[in-house]
């Protein structure tokens, strides 16, 4: 499904494309443009009711996924604490797997650090190979189901987790970590993995690109958006003295700043509500001063996998340059893709969202080429060589 404009503030217009691009599975555009005329500007009470009236609708007719997506969306901006929005999570949850009660998937809960993670697994029949598979700051992997079987379906076993600050363990209190190699390592204990392919969606475009720096069973590694400094990507129009006093830790300067700024603006108060829960930050200042771990500029000689790099041109998250700052830090890379999504061609959004398959397409294809280099003879590989080039 095409990125459509349907709503005039770019953020909320992007979350309704994100159930709108998994096509009529996912959701009935009519319905969302029947609800898009009352969500015109940033208001989450009014957000919550016309996404739960369409989730009840859907309940009520028997369309389980339709319901569950669209819970998903009800509880979105919704701040932590507010009843509505765990209960919209669990009609989520519920809805979700009712609808795919008859599907070949398999859900496992998989310890960790005294808390646990979420884990769903999609057996290939014919297996050519692992992918081990994550979000970002805000994504489940229930709602990443539908396109995730394209991989099963190309011939690969898919497991798809939620780490700390995300889904499942997130409502249970674990706060997100940038340390991302140790989640990542659980998985693959806990599933008793040696060689895989990790893919990391979003913001985890830099966690899967640090699991990689540091763990060795990662043999494969994309970036499914450059994420080259979080900081400076979800703040690209501050000005350097805004970053410098994060640096600093000049605490009082940032906080008023941000209280400034949440007073004039409900999805910059959204925003950073949002990241101090997903972070367990107690003040802005502390929330900003965390991310300023979230960069691969000192992690990317470290990776020795082959890499791919996915990049929008209009990504309104994540500036355009970063790919091209990512690829070029990635000194000690065994191979390098690289694939830059135009408006042209509709995958121009952040994650391509509006044209899945451009990404999706692009990954099988890369993994394709790998394997060809991996089983053709020492001499005479230089086409497939190429191609993972």
């Amino acid at each position: 499904m095409a990125f459509e404009q349907l709503l005039p503030l770019h953020n909320m217009n992007f979350q309704m494309n994100r159930v709108l691009t998994h096509g009529p599975e996912a959701c009935r555009k009519e319905e969302l443009l029947e609800i898009a005329p009352k969500l015109q500007k940033f208001d989450p009470k009014a957000w919550f009711e016309q996404w739960n009236m369409l989730a009840r609708r859907a309940e009520a007719e028997g369309r389980l996924m339709h319901a569950a997506y669209y819970h998903r969306m009800s509880e979105f901006f919704l701040p932590e604490g507010a009843p509505e929005k765990a209960n919209a999570y669990e009609d989520f949850s519920r809805c979700f797997y009712a609808a795919t009660k008859d599907e070949e998937l398999e859900v496992f809960t998989i310890p960790y650090e005294g808390a646990s993670l979420s884990a769903m697994r999609l057996s290939a029949v014919d297996e050519k190979g692992v992918i081990v598979l994550h979000g970002g700051f805000d994504s489940f992997i229930e709602e990443l189901y539908l396109w995730v079987r394209t991989f099963r379906d190309a011939g690969y076993t898919v497991i798809m987790f939620e780490g700390p600050g995300q889904g499942r363990p997130l409502q249970a209190g674990l706060k997100m970590t940038h340390e991302w190699e140790k989640p990542v390592a659980a998985v693959l204990d806990f599933f008793e993995l040696e060689d895989v392919t990790l893919i990391g969606i979003s913001l985890g475009g830099y966690l899967a690109l640090r699991a990689a720096a540091y763990e060795p069973r990662i043999q494969r590694v994309v970036a499914w958006n450059v994420i080259w400094d979080t900081l400076r990507g979800f703040n690209r129009d501050k000005p350097e003295r805004f970053f410098a006093a994060i640096h600093n830790r000049r605490k009082m300067m940032i906080n008023i700043f941000a209280a400034v700024a949440r007073r004039l603006d409900g999805m910059v108060d959204w925003l950073i509500t949002h990241g101090m829960y997903v972070t367990g930050s107690e003040t802005p200042f502390d929330h900003l001063y965390k991310f300023r771990h979230y960069q691969t500029k000192d992690l990317s000689p470290l990776i020795e996998q082959d890499v791919l790099l996915l990049a929008g041109e209009n990504d309104h998250f994540v500036p355009v340059e970063f790919l091209e700052l990512q690829k070029a830090a990635l000194t000690s890379a065994r191979s390098i893709r690289t694939r830059l999504f135009t408006a042209e061609e509709g995958g121009d959004q952040h994650c391509q969202v509006g044209r899945l398959d451009l990404a999706t397409d692009e990954i099988l294809d890369w993994l394709d080429s790998l394997s060809k280099i991996e089983e053709c003879p020492k001499v005479g590989c230089v086409d497939a060589f190429d191609d993972a080039q």
